[in-house]
């Protein structure tokens, strides 16, 4: 590989994957696909092209670094990263449905002036596109063995993303969830879908099934690694930065990482906080003091620890792989950025 860094190579990334998704979403005037394109953050509400912050396309990149890295071009894989990149889109915003949050990336979220039922069905839409995108990787010269294997990995990680959705909206009704259902519940959710593009992006250039599997397992460490950076910023982050408000985790009541171990740490702030949880949200309860709450036990510097012990992980497993030490120094500026969140 070249020595060209993460920085610059992303942007490369992300050109090729905004051109690649305007291709399979279209420009059509029909409102099904104008709501994708207010979602993709390329249209406003009105129709008019903006440049809302799509998000850092993670995951998009994750495809094109492990293609690249494996021999292939990056052109062509990026059919298979605008399907990853569809996918995530689609999770997000029945995500936002399930989860009734008015705004992401600060903006306000399609479900809340399009309706709780075109906000599916759009979702579900973005779904069927990934699944088509991914088949025009063969205009690209990908073989149909390689394309079939792409799509089965997209296909297994979706299910996966569903099963660990299920586990994060059936720990609503519960305070006694472990850590280790929390990891099993975000190795679906979030996980699935940053080891699917590592491996993705190996398998369709055709990379041996030891190194193929070394990238799955960076992408699952990694995953985990955002999810548990993820609940911290949901108690204690920017909502200028996430743009999404801060608390609304702990409004919701969700057992995130920090909180079930904030539970499990006993003492009196502890007490305190499942106190609180076992309880629906108050008017005007005051937020930063269950944070508090949470900080005082000593969670969120836990939480950060389990965060970069994953992000220790991810490049071990490419070590075990045996991945060239160049490509192992560009994975790593992926894993730094995936969890400081800076790219």
């Amino acid at each position: 590989m070249t020595t060209e860094p993460l920085s610059v190579r992303a942007e490369r990334y992300w050109a090729l994957v905004r051109e690649e998704m305007q291709k399979v979403v279209g420009q059509s005037p029909d409102g099904l696909y104008a709501w994708m394109r207010y979602h993709l953050g390329w249209e406003d509400i009105e129709g008019r092209a903006e440049q809302a912050s799509g998000g850092k396309m993670l995951r998009s990149v994750a495809v094109l670094l492990a293609a690249e890295a494996c021999g292939a071009p990056a052109e062509q894989a990026v059919a298979a990263a605008a399907a990853v990149e569809l996918v995530h889109n689609f999770s997000l915003l029945h995500d936002d449905v399930e989860d009734r949050s008015d705004f992401r990336r600060g903006r306000a979220n399609l479900w809340t002036f399009a309706g709780v039922a075109q906000a599916i069905n759009t979702g579900d839409g973005m779904f069927t596109l990934a699944r088509l995108a991914t088949y025009r990787l063969q205009d690209a010269g990908v073989t149909a063995e390689r394309v079939v294997a792409a799509l089965h990995e997209l296909d297994q990680a979706c299910m996966q993303l569903v099963e660990g959705q299920y586990l994060d909206i059936s720990f609503e009704k519960r305070i006694d969830v472990t850590q280790d259902e929390y990891w099993q519940m975000a190795a679906g959710k979030t996980a699935a879908m940053f080891a699917a593009p590592f491996a993705m992006g190996a398998l369709i250039a055709g990379a041996e099934p030891r190194v193929v599997e070394g990238f799955r397992a960076f992408g699952r460490h990694i995953g985990l690694a955002f999810q548990a950076v993820d609940d911290i910023l949901g108690i204690w982050g920017d909502a200028a930065v996430t743009g999404k408000p801060v608390g609304d985790d702990l409004l919701a009541r969700k057992m995130t990482c920090p909180v079930i171990a904030a539970l499990d740490a006993g003492g009196d702030d502890s007490a305190l906080l499942r106190r609180a949880y076992e309880q629906p949200p108050l008017p005007g309860e005051d937020i930063a003091t269950l944070a508090n709450l949470v900080a005082k036990t000593g969670a969120r510097t836990l939480t950060q620890m389990m965060a970069e012990r994953e992000e220790t992980a991810a490049l071990d497993a490419l070590r075990f792989a045996g991945v060239p030490a160049d490509v192992i120094a560009l994975c790593a500026e992926f894993a730094r950025a995936a969890v400081v969140r800076v790219m």
